[in-house]
């Protein structure tokens, strides 16, 4: 009987190693993400903003941001990212009252739009990234629908 408990108590232990083992392992998301140009805005009565993107074959992004809220200053620059999955995670460079800035910036693809998604943020080598990637919240992002370019 002990001889059977030992034996079920390691049969156990590899199972639980192995499954560690494939849940460490790296998760390759391929982009759906067509090449081109695409463009989004988010509009209401007193907020706008505006997303240009170009999109490669290897789901490199490359574009231009620009918002434009109520009762804050006005800021508008290039992004430079990627697409993993539904997920664009890019570096924003930007002007703002004529200092340049850069701060990383997350948008989710959901029903053909971009939400830009928020999360706790770090200063790293001059710029605000994201601290945990994990945390970022899309629920309450600005949303950009698809709109004409310029």
């Amino acid at each position: 009987m002990k001889k059977q408990i030992y034996l079920l108590i390691a049969a156990a232990c590899i199972l639980a190693s192995c499954a560690k083992k494939e849940s460490e392992s790296t998760t390759v998301v391929e982009s759906d993400a067509q090449p081109g140009s695409e463009c989004y805005a988010y509009t209401t009565e007193k907020d706008s903003a505006f997303l240009h993107i170009e999109v490669t074959a290897d789901s490199i992004v490359t574009g231009d941001l620009e918002y434009n809220l109520f009762e804050k200053d006005q800021n508008r620059g290039k992004i430079d990212g990627q697409i993993h999955g539904d997920t664009l995670l890019a570096n924003y460079k930007f002007m703002s009252e004529g200092v340049e800035s850069t701060r990383e910036v997350a948008f989710l693809k959901k029903d053909g739009n971009w939400v830009e998604g928020f999360g706790p943020v770090g200063e790293k080598n001059g710029a605000m990234l994201f601290s945990d990637r994990s945390k970022l919240d899309f629920a309450k992002g600005l949303v950009f629908k698809t709109a004409a370019c310029p």
